[in-house]
């Protein structure tokens, strides 16, 4: 999910186009955008509305509805595959052209993440504390109302958690901040981030001298048995966004692209109903079939090396990928907190008039990660260029090299 904006920056040598002029790289934004908002819409279902068996009329056209609003946890397999592709790209690039820089790239990393979730932090615990201070769903923020969203949320809004969280050892040494439970996979990314360049770099012998090459092992022991087993064993999942650059893409029809989304979209919901009626299995060996499924899903796509032609499906797939970051990381405080206004501790039966208000509460949110996103995913770039000049300045004697 923070693998970066809108994807833009892979080359594809057998036309002489930039990826980001590929219709692939509109579909890639395309998946990124719908898993953002899949993950936006089980959690908006979970605050607002009653678990599907409790749904006692017009049970077969909600039935489709509760199923788009219960695939979350499957859109953020999608983001790690799609981030392990991103992420390693530039790392192996890096590592091909021998330019690797560790100061260089976590500084890409660390402005990519902190620029939206700092501000999310902030904002979150401002949401959180309206929301408790009214005393308008006492139940919802001690999490009492089982929504399968919330925690007792004053157990987790101190400072320690904050910096905890800032730091990425939130489901390690600390819960996900206040409401936003969402923030877990931030660990697993922020961790990925680091061991997979440790790694390759020692498989591409960068550093020649044994004491480094130890130290880069060590140092991925450490961080290893550091991170919970969760996060470990979700590894393999991001390592098939990494295994996707093995694959070279190969051209690809629509009509193959379309049978391969109708048949992802099959395994993709179906591997969801399967947990809904407890034949899940252990959640990593679920989450890496998933991920198998994904991987070869990918690059079907990967194979539209065509052009992309302006139009109005394309540029809401870039504007949706542009600002999922943003939407993922801020959204389930201000949702919270309309729930309490809107709903206090109870949970409604789906209805015109409960949908409809629904609905206003869910294009609130959408705006507000919107908003957001202008003044920080949007200023990326900037303020990565300015980071990276900073971090990268060498005082030599009579001038300053970066």
């Amino acid at each position: 999910m923070a693998g970066g904006g809108a994807i833009v920056d892979e080359m594809l040598p057998a036309k002489q186009l930039r990826f980001s002029e590929t219709t692939a790289s509109v579909l890639l934004d395309a998946v990124r955008g719908v898993a953002a908002v899949l993950v936006l819409l089980e959690h908006w279902r979970n605050a607002f509305f009653v678990d599907f068996p409790q749904v006692q009329v017009h049970r077969v056209p909600l039935s489709a509805l509760y199923l788009l609003c219960a695939v979350g946890h499957q859109a953020v397999v999608i983001f790690f595959v799609l981030s392990g592709y991103l992420i390693s790209g530039s790392v192996l690039r890096a590592l091909e052209r021998k330019q690797w820089s560790w100061r260089r790239y976590l500084t890409h990393r660390l402005v990519r993440l902190w620029i939206v979730l700092i501000p999310a932090l902030v904002l979150g615990a401002c949401w959180d504390h309206l929301g408790m201070h009214s005393h308008l769903a006492p139940a919802l923020y001690s999490g009492a109302n089982y929504n399968h969203m919330t925690a007792d949320v004053r157990q987790a809004l101190s400072w320690k958690d904050f910096l905890g969280n800032a730091a990425f050892v939130q489901t390690i040494l600390v819960p996900p901040f206040g409401s936003n439970g969402a923030l877990w996979s931030l660990a697993n990314e922020f961790w990925y981030y680091i061991l997979f360049p440790l790694a390759a770099c020692i498989a591409a012998r960068v550093y020649r001298k044994p004491v480094s090459v130890a130290i880069c092992g060590i140092l991925f022991c450490t961080i290893a048995a550091f991170v919970t087993r969760d996060i470990l064993f979700a590894f393999p999942v991001w390592l098939l966004g990494a295994l996707l650059h093995a694959l070279p893409p190969r051209r690809t029809s629509v009509w193959l692209r379309s049978a391969a989304t109708v048949a992802y979209a099959i395994v993709f919901f179906g591997m969801a109903i399967l947990g809904r009626k407890g034949w899940r299995g252990p959640a990593a060996v679920s989450d890496l079939v998933l991920g198998i499924f994904t991987f070869f899903f990918l690059w079907v796509l990967l194979g539209a090396m065509q052009e992309a032609k302006p139009k109005i499906a394309s540029g809401l797939a870039r504007a949706t990928a542009r600002f999922s970051f943003t939407l993922y990381v801020a959204h389930t405080p201000i949702l919270l907190f309309l729930v309490a206004v809107l709903a206090h501790d109870t949970r409604w039966i789906p209805g015109v008039m409960s949908g409809g208000v629904g609905l206003i509460a869910l294009a609130i949110v959408v705006a507000y990660a919107l908003l957001l996103a202008t003044v920080t995913e949007f200023r990326t770039d900037r303020v990565r260029a300015w980071a990276e000049a900073k971090v990268m300045r060498r005082t030599i004697p009579g001038r300053s090299v970066v």
